[in-house]
């Protein structure tokens, strides 16, 4: 006879008791006071200048300054000397992709990109307390998730960051007097070339603010791999049922999505670089390919590599839950078995009008989604999301040794 206590309906009502239970307690759910986090140096001065207030409008003209300072001074000055345009020089300033690029995309786009991703990181933080951080552990969170960001209101690390730009933007400016071919930021071009009015405009300002805009960017991120792995060390309570296949993680990849704006507007960056050496020292674009294979996975390992701190708790937890799901399982089918595959009379219960079999589908259901769970939080296609964003500005170079419709075909075969 089947102990009535422990039947396959009961047992997978227990185990769901148990899920549920490690997964929703009682404990009302604690809030994350959203800190003050800074905009940096430039959204500072707006802010004390009472150009704008705290929020996307800093955000927003503090994008909006840096294009009026770093470029603008230069246009005018260009189109007064008559190096605006092509004619007088052979590397013009609307004819110079760096420069451009760098100032007119790069930056801009890393400071716009603060709108997509500091909601994003919001979120992650509080799912994280609400839903994975242990009741006892809840203090530490808070304490850890403070002191992270907070480390970014450190005018300290503001002026580390400045004075950096500005030393490294000297190195350049001797490179470009040493370049042997006309362009705006030169005069005297055929004997002892000096930097023009523009040129030292270009490497007085210009460049140190653009080298500013990305090292802090680069630190901002910086800090968000670092709370991602200082929360990989908490006990999270990550579930191998989850039907996102990744413990119920998934959603730090959401969160992370966002940041492909940042790897394009790097990667433009770089395609500059190529393109100015393909239009002005005539290298063939097929001597950069190595560099595009090397700048493409450096861009995965920037934006899909920190999300590899999670891998040993997915790990651990479809271990464990292998050996306590699988004894579960065979005990149910025992049971089942014993229950329903043996001589039955005729005024027995009938299979149809019992829960059982419904309950042992639902474990196996369970089980076969415990057993499909990924090693990893995100999947393929996420990994193609940041190789397709940062693959993008190489487009208009590659379409010149490549059929334009067969680079979207590939592009499209990689996303289906």
């Amino acid at each position: 006879m089947v102990d009535d206590n422990k039947t396959p309906e009961s047992l997978v009502s227990k185990e769901i008791n148990v899920i549920e239970g490690a997964q929703l307690d009682a404990r009302p759910v604690p809030t994350l006071d959203e800190p003050d986090l800074p905009h940096g140096m430039l959204g500072r001065v707006l802010v004390k200048l009472n150009i704008a207030q705290n929020g996307a409008s800093v955000v927003i003209k503090s994008a909006l300054f840096f294009v009026l300072i770093a470029f603008l001074p230069l246009l005018v000055l260009c189109i007064f000397q008559g190096t605006a345009l092509p004619g007088s020089v052979k590397v013009p300033l609307l004819g110079d992709a760096i420069t451009l690029s760098r100032l007119l995309l790069v930056a801009p786009i890393l400071m716009l990109s603060d709108l997509l991703t500091r909601p994003w990181l919001i979120k992650v933080a509080e799912h994280f307390l609400g839903t994975f951080i242990e009741a006892e552990d809840v203090d530490d969170y808070k304490s850890m998730f403070k002191g992270v960001f907070m480390i970014r209101n450190s005018v300290l690390i503001d002026g580390c960051l400045f004075v950096l730009a500005f030393v490294s933007s000297i190195f350049q400016a001797s490179m470009v007097v040493a370049l042997d071919i006309s362009s705006w930021q030169l005069v005297g071009i055929h004997s002892h070339p000096v930097l023009s009015i523009p040129g030292w405009w270009n490497a007085a300002i210009s460049q140190p603010l653009f080298r500013f805009v990305i090292l802090s960017w680069s630190f901002d991120y910086l800090l968000w791999v670092y709370f991602l792995f200082k929360v990989s060390r908490f006990k999270l309570k990550v579930i191998a049922t989850h039907p996102d296949g990744a413990g119920g993680l998934a959603f730090v990849s959401v969160a992370q999505t966002p940041f492909c704006v940042s790897a394009f507007a790097l990667s433009a960056a770089i395609s500059s670089v190529v393109a100015h050496a393909v239009l002005y020292t005539h290298m063939k674009l097929q001597s950069f390919t190595n560099l595009g294979i090397v700048f493409l996975a450096l861009m995965l390992l920037i934006f899909v590599g920190p999300l590899v701190v999670f891998t040993p708790t997915l790990l651990r937890t479809k271990l464990k839950s292998v050996f306590s799901f699988g004894a579960l399982c065979h005990e149910m089918s025992t049971l089942f078995a014993a229950k329903w595959l043996v001589p039955r009379a005729e005024g027995d219960p009938k299979i149809l009008d019992s829960a059982d079999s419904s309950a042992l589908a639902d474990l196996n259901s369970s089980y076969v989604t415990m057993s499909s769970m990924r090693p990893f939080i995100f999947n393929h296609k996420f990994v193609m999301t940041f190789a397709v964003a940062s693959a993008l500005p190489a487009l208009p170079l590659v379409a010149t040794v490549m059929p334009l419709k067969d680079i979207l075909m590939q592009i499209l075969k990689a996303l289906t």
